[in-house]
């Protein structure tokens, strides 16, 4: 009996002194007394090695709404060739001087050098040169630039604008050219299978004034001429015709 009394009492006390414990004030300190413990977990570190990281790749990504700035457009490139023996298509030098007069590059040649020109172009653009390119040519100058245009549609190279002047017989403009006008009094240009870009043959065989020898010099035809390259020359890049 006495030992049931004194196992009795000694439960009491334990209760007592637990509640005691548990009804104490909390001692709340400020945040800036708070210190961190000089040695930590593995844990604790791989975890705020975690966080860390996380937080570097938040502040990494772009804010919202804000974008790169476009690369700057490259220079427009104008490539005239002449016909036969360069003596009867000399219209492609005054258009060429009116092209660089407005302050775009603009060179002549024969219609000969126009595997030359081919190469030099899909360098230029391989190393980065990648403004529009523009091809124009009289009689045997105006088919050569659709062979040029078709070579270059082999390496992937969009053709911004082909003007002929009466070339000497018909051509498909393949898919990496945008635009394509031809000024002729014979033959038409056709679109390939996959053009997606715009042509335009501008029939003059009524015009009386004109014939194959004095095509390319015509002032009106050369101002629609220069009315194009001026608009594809400052034109928004885009990829090819075929792409599109």
């Amino acid at each position: 009996m006495l030992r049931l009394l004194f196992c009795i009492v000694a439960a009491a006390l334990s209760i007592a002194t637990s509640a005691a414990a548990s009804a104490a004030p909390l001692d709340i300190l400020p945040g800036d007394a708070i210190q961190s413990s000089p040695q930590s977990s593995p844990q604790s570190n791989r975890a705020a090695a975690r966080y860390a990281q996380y937080e570097t790749r938040k502040v990494a990504l772009p804010l919202p709404g804000k974008h790169l700035p476009p690369a700057p457009l490259a220079p427009a490139r104008v490539y005239l060739l002449r016909g036969f023996m360069n003596i009867f298509s000399l219209g492609m030098d005054e258009l060429a001087a009116r092209i660089q007069a407005d302050g775009i590059a603009a060179m002549v040649t024969n219609h000969a050098d126009a595997d030359t020109l081919v190469n030099e172009i899909v360098t230029r653009y391989q190393s980065g040169d990648r403004g529009p390119i523009i091809l124009i040519g009289h009689s045997l100058g105006a088919d050569a630039v659709i062979s040029m245009a078709q070579a270059l549609d082999r390496y992937d190279i969009p053709v911004a604008l082909v003007i002929l002047f009466d070339g000497t017989a018909p051509h498909e403009v393949p898919a990496n050219v945008t635009t394509a006008i031809n000024f002729t009094q014979r033959f038409n240009i056709a679109p390939s299978g996959d053009f997606r870009g715009r042509l335009s043959n501008v029939d003059l065989s009524y015009d009386e004034g004109i014939d194959h020898f004095t095509i390319d010099k015509s002032p009106a035809l050369q101002t629609d001429a220069m009315n194009d390259v001026v608009r594809a020359a400052t034109a928004t890049p885009a990829a090819s015709a075929r792409r599109q």
